[in-house]
């Protein structure tokens, strides 16, 4: 190694819980350690699935499964090598991509948080457009002008701290809808074979309705929509750095080392010996985010797979797909199939489930903002978080705001957000955690054999999809 990657602190990891020592991860001890995976969770089993997932099912039927498979494993192996690290190091990935990576100082890091910052405004505008055209439909007013109320009412509830009177409750809410989701697919009693011939790869077209009912759909590349679905499966790096700092309040493995829990606290990972104590620590603590991760994401695609289903079943049955100011309306007859009451039922919960998501992406983006910039500057770690949040809060009002003016609806605003953040910059940064652990970890701490290739092929997916659709977004590729 050269002088630029050894880290400066030789220390041990702490002692491994007992639950966490065992061979095996039981589901009682991933449920006990499942941390930050929640908070990534919220932000898109309530709502991306909601709109997406149910979206594909209906224009492209049981033949979109697969990309849900696709999507949530290749994002799990990026995430989990990404938390992994900082849990056994304590140095947040992208300062370490700050200093591993060739080249002038930083340059990596500061792409990948700029590729995630610049989607911020896409995706505040797209939820608080998405719920204020739902408004429209079921209270009247103006679409645009709900969508600039909530957007502004979300972003007070963060910053005073509100929230904790609605949180309860919206997480109740939100376990109560995903699970009526699940029973709606048995009550839409599918055929099965045409549910599992979904989960094998193979070429996307659109259902023959969509041409003649939705002809700006059909004129919407089908690879550019599958893409925009796969980018939001379980959110993107602007969700996955600040994922990664969240890890800091649980205190796992190396932070929880004295001065390890603050981004502020030191720059420098942890640097770990070869002993048989160490590997038998290292082990135990990388479980900790590898259950977070498996549950965040089984939990966000099982959704997924339900919402597509009852998309097909549902939704395609009608010819009712979510789009425009409909992007959130015809989802309360998955709902309506089980018991008619139930319709009533999603108003409530389709609410509060995107007041709680447009909530939560203020934290988790001040904390992406923040660990993006750490990296690269001295003064910004210093500043702490708090600082940082004020310039987050207002790019993204400002930002959100310009956007939600220009009465774009849900799809079309988070639709490069999705390609970008959600895809692109994943493969980027999955390929430079590879680089990373590399140049970091001995060798006998670094993930396997299977799992680097794991992450390399996600990555190149990824990377590669994302690139592909992009082109085809801007029109370079037809």
């Amino acid at each position: 190694m050269s002088a630029r990657d050894v880290p400066a602190e030789r220390a041990c990891l702490p002692e491994v819980p007992a639950e966490l020592a065992r061979r095996r991860l039981s589901l009682a001890t991933i449920a006990k350690f499942f941390g930050p995976g929640a908070i990534i969770a919220s932000l898109t089993v309530g709502s991306g699935e909601t709109v997406l997932a149910s979206r594909m099912g209906a224009v492209f039927g049981f033949a979109v499964l697969w990309v849900v498979v696709v999507g949530t494993v290749a994002k799990a192996a990026v995430i989990y090598s990404s938390n992994r690290y900082i849990v056994l190091t304590g140095e947040h990935p992208m300062s370490g991509l700050a200093r591993v990576i060739p080249g002038p100082r930083g340059w990596f890091p500061l792409l990948i948080g700029t590729l995630a910052v610049l989607s911020f405004p896409f995706v505040a505008s797209a939820l608080a457009s998405g719920i204020g055209g739902y408004l429209n439909k079921v209270v009247g007013g103006p679409a645009v002008a709900w969508g600039l109320v909530l957007l502004v009412l979300a972003a007070a509830i963060a910053w005073f701290g509100w929230y904790a009177l609605l949180e309860r409750a919206q997480i109740a809410i939100v376990a109560l809808k995903v699970a009526l989701v699940v029973v709606a697919v048995f009550a839409a009693n599918p055929q099965w074979l045409d549910v599992l011939g979904g989960f094998v790869p193979q070429g996307l077209g659109y259902e023959p309705f969509v041409f003649t009912e939705y002809p700006e759909i059909a004129e919407r590349s089908a690879w550019v929509e599958a893409v925009v679905f796969m980018g939001g499966l379980g959110g993107g790096m602007y969700d996955y750095i600040g994922y990664a700092g969240l890890m800091r309040e649980k205190r796992w493995g190396a932070l929880g080392l004295p001065g390890r829990d603050d981004a502020a606290s030191t720059s420098e990972p942890l640097e770990l010996v070869d002993t048989p104590e160490e590997r038998s620590r290292v082990r135990g603590w990388a479980r900790a985010p590898l259950g977070d991760v498996v549950l965040s994401f089984a939990t966000m695609g099982l959704t997924a797979v339900a919402f597509t289903i009852t998309g097909k079943e549902i939704l395609g049955a009608a010819h009712n797909v979510p789009s425009g100011n409909n992007v959130l309306t015809y989802q309360g007859d998955v709902l309506g199939i089980i018991h008619p009451v139930l319709r009533y039922f999603y108003i409530v919960a389709i609410i509060m489930v995107f007041l709680g998501t447009m909530y939560a992406i203020w934290e988790v983006y001040t904390r992406t903002t923040h660990e993006s910039l750490s990296a690269v500057s001295k003064r910004v770690r210093e500043g702490g978080v708090a600082r940082t949040r004020r310039w987050v809060y207002g790019y993204v009002l400002v930002g959100g705001v310009a956007l939600i003016l220009t009465g774009a609806d849900l799809v079309s605003l988070i639709s490069p957000a999705n390609i970008v953040g959600g895809t692109v910059a994943v493969g980027i940064y999955g390929f430079g955690l590879l680089v990373l652990e590399r140049r970091v970890l001995p060798k006998t701490f670094r993930i396997g054999r299977v799992g680097r290739l794991l992450i390399a092929l996600s990555s190149t997916a990824l990377l590669v999809a994302g690139l592909i659709a992009l082109a085809q977004y801007s029109g370079v590729l037809r």
